[in-house]
């Protein structure tokens, strides 16, 4: 199993208007090979579901993507090169699961194997236990429409960042599970891959 990797302090005071990062958010599916830096990867998993508030006492943490009941059932792994990893967002730091480059199995479209970074969206239903969401359509419904915010942050910040970005829904679910050995309440929604864009800022 990989070591964890402590990820640098997100540089939050980003010089670039959110009404912008909105015009220009777009999926894009060219990238250059190179990979992102720790301080890349570390501002863009902060944009996607970082710690806003700190947990204090039986009060769960804030973060940047809402979600159901404040359950935070969206998890995000990362595939890179060197292997696949968890974000930990309490301790904002990748936490190694698997050794192996797995990043083909992104997507099942081509051009998307050759992406620097994936990001594996998957729903843990099993932190779903407000009495709001007791039925596995509520569950679900639900998971799924957070996942969509999660996303969006990422695409956000990849607008911002001049990175390319596309969410990607074709994918073989039950191959990617079984290759990151995720259990039966560990549901992929999406994933999405980023990289440096072709273009200048």
């Amino acid at each position: 199993m990989k070591k964890n990797i402590k990820l640098p302090e997100p540089q939050k005071e980003l010089d670039f208007p959110l009404m912008r990062a909105l015009e220009n958010r777009r999926s894009i599916r060219k990238w250059k090979d190179t990979p992102l830096s720790e301080q890349e990867l570390s501002n863009l998993l902060w944009a996607a579901c970082g710690v806003t508030k700190e947990k204090y006492g039986k009060v769960k943490s804030k973060r940047t993507a809402p979600s159901a009941c404040n359950s935070q059932e969206i998890r995000v792994y990362v595939l890179l090169a060197s292997g696949a990893y968890l974000y930990n967002e309490e301790n904002h730091e990748l936490a190694g699961i698997l050794k192996k480059d797995i990043r083909e199995h992104i997507g099942t479209q081509k051009m998307m194997k050759s992406a620097p970074m994936g990001l594996v969206y998957v729903a843990d239903l099993s932190r779903m236990t407000s009495p709001f969401l007791r039925s596995e359509e509520a569950k679900r419904f639900s998971a799924w429409v957070d996942t969509g915010y999660v996303s969006q942050n990422v695409y956000l910040y990849c607008a911002a960042s001049n990175l390319s970005t596309v969410a990607l829904a074709l994918i073989d679910r039950e191959k990617l599970r079984t290759l990151m050995g995720l259990e039966e309440s560990e549901k992929i929604v999406l994933t999405q891959v980023v990289g440096h864009s072709l273009t200048p800022s």
